[in-house]
């Protein structure tokens, strides 16, 4: 089996260069890891997505970073939306990523008033504040669950973008928020954002005129409320007051396939109908092979990577442990390698341990002391014994 160890994209000699080498460097599409078409919730995750709906709550998610929260949103708005031909554009979740000096009000615009204040300073600018005005995730929800007509109405819709999908008012239409990272917010902001959420209510004072009604945006219909999925590392502890205001799921890294998993909690987090391995399968279009009684050493590409990430959270003893979405784009690196072949390459194949050593330590491995230890760590996995 010839092997093709790397692509020569880049060479760090500096010599032997090709004109316009950049033409040869491979595309990328974010969404080839990420579309919504191939996420899978497990059946504790549905159920709390569907309390939430029901009760017309928040639903609060927790869980280590890249274990597949942020993408809920996008999967519940892709099927709330689908679109009616595949690949047409379809009302993708709209993001507000929470930071350390946000206020409750930023959910729903920001104004730009040094701008402004420049452009009055400058003769013949327009300062008209609705120029300096952005609408953020909850205010462009509540603006497009509103409908043109009101916008209209309101004088606003010269504020928003309508060239696209994501800020398009037309009719009346319901969508996803997104709230990502609410743990780094300073403490009373949870709960001042939570009050805004219940209200869905907001004045823009920037825009007051003497002799005119202030500007307020205020969405009634209960029918027509943003759905808000908010998302925590739990980088600190959230207030009792926020946390009974929401339907709460926290996702669990799901059971490997191939390995002897404990029995799932009462909340479904790890209930077997979601497994490491079937999302893999989803997200590249492969078939992970059954090789639990295959020594490591001798294991075939996708059965060997499944093997040593989870020899990697369970007994790497590592700084910070790989996750699913560093999993994701280790075996999709191997997949783009091994392309060429003519069959499914093994660890046997000195050459493709290396590739599979050295393409882990850079991927799945993000501390240097632990990228120091790769070959020990690759050692010491191939020497387990079969279970």
């Amino acid at each position: 089996m010839s092997l093709i160890l790397e692509p020569h994209y880049y060479s760090g000699r500096g010599k032997d260069l090709k004109p316009a080498k950049w033409q040869d460097l491979p595309g990328f599409n974010p969404e080839d890891l990420t579309h919504p078409k191939d996420y899978l919730a497990p059946a504790g995750l549905v159920s709390a997505v569907n309390v939430a709906l029901e009760l017309g709550m928040p639903l609060l998610l927790t869980g280590e970073p890249g274990c597949g929260k942020s993408q809920l949103a996008y999967s519940l708005a892709w099927e709330l939306d689908h679109p009616q031909n595949p690949g047409g554009p379809w009302q993708k979740p709209h993001t507000f990523t929470v930071k350390s000096d946000t206020q409750s009000r930023d959910l729903f615009y920001h104004f730009d008033t040094l701008g402004r204040f420049r452009a009055s300073r400058r003769d013949g600018d327009n300062d008209d504040p609705r120029r300096f005005l952005r609408f953020e995730a909850l205010g462009v929800a509540i603006l497009q669950a509103l409908g043109f007509d009101a916008v209209h109405g309101l004088g606003l819709t010269d504020c928003l973008d309508m060239t696209g999908e994501s800020q398009r008012i037309a009719e009346p239409r319901r969508s996803v928020v997104l709230i990502d990272e609410i743990d780094k917010a300073p403490r009373e902001v949870p709960n001042d954002i939570l009050n805004e959420i219940e209200r869905m209510t907001f004045d823009i004072p920037e825009l007051f005129e003497t002799g005119r009604n202030k500007t307020t945006v205020s969405l009634q219909d209960s029918k027509m409320r943003p759905v808000v999925i908010i998302t925590s590392n739990r980088e600190r502890e959230l207030p009792d007051a926020f946390l009974r205001r929401c339907v709460y799921y926290h996702l669990e890294l799901p059971a490997f396939r191939s390995k002897t998993a404990t029995a799932g909690d009462a909340s479904g987090n790890s209930g077997g109908d979601v497994t490491i391995e079937s999302i893999i399968e989803q997200r590249l279009g492969i078939k992970i092979p059954a090789e639990e009684t295959v020594p490591n050493a001798q294991k075939s590409a996708w059965a060997a990577s499944i093997s040593f990430f989870h020899y990697l959270r369970k007994d790497g003893q590592l700084d910070k442990q790989p996750s699913i979405a560093e999993l994701l784009n280790w075996m999709q690196l191997l997949q783009k390698r091994s392309q060429r072949l003519t069959e499914t390459p093994h660890l046997t194949n000195a050459a493709w341990l290396e590739v599979f050593t050295a393409s882990a330590a850079v991927t799945l491995l993000k501390h240097k002391e632990d990228q120091d230890r790769i070959h020990a760590l690759i050692g010491r996995w191939k020497d387990q014994p079969v279970s």
